[in-house]
C-alpha cells in the first residue's frame, strides 16, 4: 500500500505542477496518509507491515477518506495558509481515486452513505427474512425497496475503529392495498431498519462482512382511526346537546 500512496503522491505532484505549484512528494505522501486516517505516513507504513492484522489497506474493497484530517495536515505542513481555497487536498483526493483501481473511494461517511450504503441498506432490508415475514402478514403488496432516511445516520468513528465498523439506518416501505381484496385493511406501511457490517482494512479501508434488515407493521394508522372516531362521536354528542 505504501507504493499505492507514493503513486497517488506522484500523480498529485504532477497535477499541482501543471497549476504552477511545486510541492515535495514527501509532503504529499503525508497528506495522502492523513486522508487515509493516519497521523503520519510512517504510521501507515508500520501498520501495513504488521503481519498480525487480518486485513491491510490494500485488501480494502471500499475506502472512506477523512477530509478534515487531510485538510489539517495540509496546514500543519505549511503547504497553504488557509486563507484561499485549497488546491493541494483536492489534487490528492483525485489522485487517490485514480490510483485506487477497482476500489470505491468516497469523500467521507456522508458521501459513502449517499453514493453506496443507502442503496445497499435498502437492498439488505428488502431481501431479509424478517421483512418477508412482515410482508406475509400484511394485506398490501410491496413492489419497491424501502425509502431510506435522506440524512446520513450517526455512526461510530470509522477511522478509529480497529476491527469492525457498522452503519445502520431506518426506512419505510409503503405498500399497495387492494380495497377489493378478501382481507381487511391492517396497514400498508412497514417500518424498516438495515445494517451493513465491515471488517477494517487499515484506518480508512472496509471489507464487507454481512448485511441484514428488519421490518414491522406501522400501526400509527390505528391511532388516527381512533382519533377520527372519537372526533365523530364528540360531534354527535355536541349536536344532541344543542
Amino acid at each position: 500500500m505504501s507504493n499505492y500512496v507514493r503513486s497517488a503522491a506522484y500523480a498529485a505532484s504532477q497535477a499541482l505542477a501543471a497549476q504552477g505549484l511545486t510541492v515535495k512528494r514527501s509532503h504529499l505522501s503525508e497528506v495522502v496518509a492523513a486522508l487515509l486516517g493516519y497521523r503520519a505516513y510512517a504510521a501507515l507504513v508500520v501498520e501495513d507491515a504488521n503481519p498480525k492484522l487480518d486485513y491491510h489497506l490494500d485488501d480494502a474493497e471500499i475506502v472512506v477518506l477523512n477530509l478534515p484530517m487531510g485538510a489539517a495536515r495540509v496546514l500543519e505542513l505549511g503547504l497553504e495558509d488557509g486563507t484561499t481555497p485549497s488546491i493541494v487536498m483536492p489534487a490528492c483526493v483525485v489522485a487517490l481515486k485514480a490510483s485506487a483501481d477497482q476500489v470505491g473511494v468516497y469523500e467521507g461517511v456522508a458521501d459513502f452513505y449517499d453514493s453506496h450504503a443507502r442503496e445497499a441498506l435498502a437492498e439488505a432490508i428488502y431481501n431479509s427474512d424478517e421483512l418477508a415475514g412482515a410482508v406475509a402478514e400484511s394485506n398490501a403488496g410491496y413492489p419497491d425497496e424501502p425509502e431510506m432516511d435522506v440524512e446520513c445516520p450517526a455512526t461510530a468513528d470509522l477511522w478509529a475503529a480497529t476491527d469492525e465498523w457498522t452503519i445502520e439506518a431506518d426506512g419505510d416501505m409503503t405498500g399497495e392495498y387492494d380495497p377489493e381484496g378478501d382481507r381487511m385493511f391492517n396497514g400498508d406501511t412497514l417500518n424498516c431498519r438495515g445494517w451493513l457490517t465491515y471488517r477494517k482494512a487499515g484506518r480508512a479501508g472496509l471489507v464487507f462482512v454481512e448485511a441484514g434488515g428488519t421490518g414491522g407493521a406501522d400501526d400509527s394508522w390505528r391511532d388516527l382511526d381512533r382519533e377520527a372516531e372519537l372526533a365523530y362521536e364528540q360531534s354527535l354528542e355536541a349536536k344532541q346537546a344543542g
